[in-house]
């Protein structure tokens, strides 16, 4: 969370009254809007002793914003907007709080009325255009920037495959991926706007209806989607993440999707885009309803400074995003796809992508059942863990739940293995068993956690292919008490060819070290999840946009 802070200011709202007499017909002036200037007042008006010297009492001026806190429900795509924000203090009186959640899980959060927020900052609201509620939910919304959803393509590849003399087709893009010669990453469409932004583009185009994509036509698209999936081989819960698992190790593949601002900060890719269209987001900072005038104006205040020139001039070249400031000549054209007009269709394209289209996911979970978890802490696990299978979820929080053709592995562990137990979902999504062995776990023992890892890695190992998504996701609420400790397992880990590639999510939690966490994360290409404050149902649900 980050605070943003600023001196208050005031916006001059004139009431000019005129006399008239008999022979002179009234003039009345229009009201501005936050983008439009006043027209100036006549001479003669402006020379007229001010009514309201104190604009504390003039019911129109706008309230004191200074020490107003302002909570914002944001995408983590905004946190390189962090600097920007921070600078804002010299000129606004208003504290902001950013707390990040994917685009869809959070737009569904504000939509049921769940959590005290005063705004949104998603990438899009194109998915919230899509609920009943939002008419009465959103007061105002400003697009802040703007950026597509493009294809960035090693410079080498690119060349190879003549994408960077002449843009594909999406058609082109899924046969390139389907017979081998182009492997990609992309973020979860469930839980990142920017990995179902290029889902929406793609099954958009290759529907070749020219008009936005309707539940229909989702089945129809099918088999061309799995052809496309077919070239997946590194997936991600979010986009800044996705960059940096590319970063640190790009050889699995040739490029990734995601925002061009993300794309033109890496010298080594190119930028492609499908000649039949993408999707761009704008960015909307969007103000909740009945939060008050103070926060109103603490609101207006912050769009004010960020759309300002030089604040727009910033974030074009600081983010690399399209913004008021840039021209046509530094923007590449793209066609804009139309987003589809139906809940149901994005629901229906979600269920079809997790359920039927994409890379099953062969998981191991490695949990940890030692003596320390017993009580309140088994009891919260549980409910994590049955969180995952729970069919009858509404909306995204379906979606996260484990899927037909997955493969999961369950190694309890304490002083040793207790117990393992492999399942796989059957086309009928039944999850009894699943269900059945986390509410049979019980707390005793020590905590082996490095090497009970290992044999989980060499579970995992075993069942990895190029058509499933490997992980482990290691569960802890302590420190390991038993040999071999963190440098004995970075040795075997750096010795066994077999089981490196596979990304180990590891969850924080309770005293779980995290300096072993990260170090561990760092070595094997997974990411550490924080659940220091006791949410391990989020982070369970967090983790899944990756697996």
């Amino acid at each position: 969370m980050t605070a943003v802070v600023a001196h208050s200011r005031s916006r001059a709202l004139a009431v000019l009254l005129a006399l008239v007499c008999a022979l002179v017909c009234a003039v009345a002036l229009p009201a501005c809007s936050r983008d439009e200037a006043a027209e100036p007042a006549p001479d003669d008006a402006r020379e007229q002793p001010a009514t309201n010297p104190d604009p504390s009492s003039d019911p129109e001026a706008d309230p004191d914003v200074a020490g107003t806190t302002l909570r914002v429900l944001a995408g983590s795509e905004i946190k390189d907007m962090l600097p920007i924000l921070e600078d804002a203090q010299a000129e606004l009186g208003i504290t902001v709080e950013l707390t990040y959640q994917g685009t869809l899980d959070g737009t569904e959060t504000v939509m049921a009325g769940e959590g005290d927020f005063d705004a949104t900052w998603f990438p899009s609201n194109a998915y919230m255009t899509l609920f009943d509620e939002k008419s009465a939910l959103v007061s105002e919304e400003a697009s802040i920037m703007r950026t597509p959803v493009v294809l960035g393509v090693k410079r080498d590849r690119a060349a190879e495959l003549g994408w960077d003399e002449k843009s594909p087709t999406w058609a082109e893009v899924v046969d390139a991926a389907a017979s081998g010669e182009f492997a990609y990453g992309m973020s979860s469409p469930v839980s990142s706007n920017s990995g179902f932004s290029a889902l929406v583009e793609l099954a958009t185009a290759i529907s070749g209806t020219g008009a936005a994509i309707t539940a229909a036509d989702v089945d129809v698209v099918a088999s061309d989607l799995t052809r496309f999936a077919q070239g997946q081989a590194l997936t991600s819960g979010s986009s800044g993440w996705l960059m940096e698992a590319y970063d640190k190790d790009s050889s699995a593949v040739d490029g990734v999707f995601n925002y061009e601002s993300l794309i033109l900060q890496d010298p080594d890719l190119v930028e492609v885009i499908p000649q039949d269209g993408v999707i761009t987001a704008d960015y909307p900072l969007t103000l909740l309803s009945g939060r008050g005038e103070k926060v109103e104006a603490a609101y207006g205040a912050l769009v004010d400074y960020l759309r300002r020139d030089d604040v727009q001039q910033r974030i074009a070249d600081e983010t690399h995003r399209r913004t008021d400031a840039t021209t046509p000549d530094d923007e590449r054209m793209v066609f804009e796809i139309p987003f589809p007009n139906r809940l149901a269709t994005v629901r229906a394209l979600l269920s079809s992508w997790v359920s039927e289209v994409r890379k099953p996911a062969n998981m191991v979970f490695q949990i940890d059942t030692s003596g320390s978890m017993g009580g309140e802490r088994l009891d919260a696990l549980k409910a994590a863990l049955l969180s995952l299978t729970e069919t009858g979820a509404d909306g995204t929080a379906a979606l996260l739940t484990f899927q037909p053709r997955e493969m999961i592995r369950f190694v309890e562990f304490a002083s040793g293995i207790k117990s393992e137990k492999d399942l796989v979902v059957g086309e009928d999504g039944n999850l009894a068993d699943v269900s059945s062995y986390v509410n049979d776990l019980s707390a005793l023992g020590g905590t082996a956690l490095y090497g009970t890892l290992q044999h989980a890695l060499e579970l995992a190992a075993q069942t990895r292919a190029d058509d499933n998504v490997t992980s482990v996701v290691l569960f802890s609420d302590g420190e390991n008490t038993d040999a071999p400790g963190i440098d004995g397992f970075a040795q075997w880990y750096e010795a066994n060819e077999a089981v490196q590639g596979i990304p180990v999510y590891a969850i924080l939690f309770g005293e779980a070290s995290a300096d072993e966490m990260g170090r561990l994360a760092e070595l094997t290409g997974g990411r550490v999840f924080d659940a220091g404050d006791g949410d391990l149902t989020a982070a369970f649900k967090e983790i899944r946009g990756y697996l």
